[in-house]
């Protein structure tokens, strides 16, 4: 399963935008720019950071298994 790909594939592109948008990859320079994060359109959704540096409105799917399959349960926002 690659069930994380397209997290971390937003992850990177999220991080490589506040680069460019820093004008550097100094993390001194890039991070607070990454903090002010807001509507970024990714693949898992829109992406924008509370003043916390939580992902605002972020889901958690839980699953449970019954024998080998995998089941649902809830997505909690």
């Amino acid at each position: 399963d690659h069930i994380y790909a397209p997290g971390v594939y937003v992850a990177t592109m999220v991080s490589a935008a506040a680069r460019q948008r820093a004008g550097s990859a100094d993390p001194a320079k890039y991070l607070p720019v990454l903090a002010k994060t807001s509507g970024y359109k990714g693949v898992t959704g829109t992406i924008s950071f509370d003043e916390k540096g939580d992902v605002k409105n972020g889901a958690l799917t839980l699953f449970t298994y019954k024998g080998e399959k995998r089941e649902q349960i809830a997505v909690v926002r």
